[in-house]
């Protein structure tokens, strides 16, 4: 796997737990589709541009009064996409109750930035996706 990549990956995630929009979002191409149909309630949906990741940010923000995402694996699939597994742990904003969650999701890279993002809660649907089932 490329080491350009990885560092991708990675940078995004310790983007998202320090909550620093600017270093998150300046891995996403202008035309990125963000793809969160599968989310949690008060995020699902498909988010398109930077302005549209910006509306998912503050979305989870308003969703979580904390939530850390510690990368698990990250593995190289075809046609410039990236398969990554993240531990999730957090608190709900408005129940407090503390979750622990497993997700897994898939980058569509284009000249090293994100062209697509998609969250799976289902590890061989991610592997499909990212071109790595036999």
């Amino acid at each position: 796997m490329s080491q350009e990549n990885v560092e991708l990956v990675r940078d995004a995630v310790n983007a998202f737990n320090r909550r620093d929009f600017d270093a998150f979002v300046a891995h996403v191409r202008p035309d990125v589709e963000w793809d969160d149909t599968e989310g949690f309630p008060g995020v699902r949906g498909v988010y398109r541009g930077p302005a549209g990741v910006r509306k998912w940010w503050e979305a989870w923000l308003e969703v979580w009064e904390s939530f850390r995402a510690e990368i698990e694996e990250i593995t190289e699939g075809t046609g410039g996409r990236v398969l990554f597994g993240v531990l999730g742990t957090g608190r709900g904003g408005a129940s407090g109750v503390d979750v622990e969650v497993h997700a897994w999701y898939v980058l569509w890279l284009v000249e090293g930035e994100i062209a697509r993002w998609k969250l799976f809660w289902a590890r061989d649907e991610a592997i499909e996706a990212a071109g790595l089932s036999e």
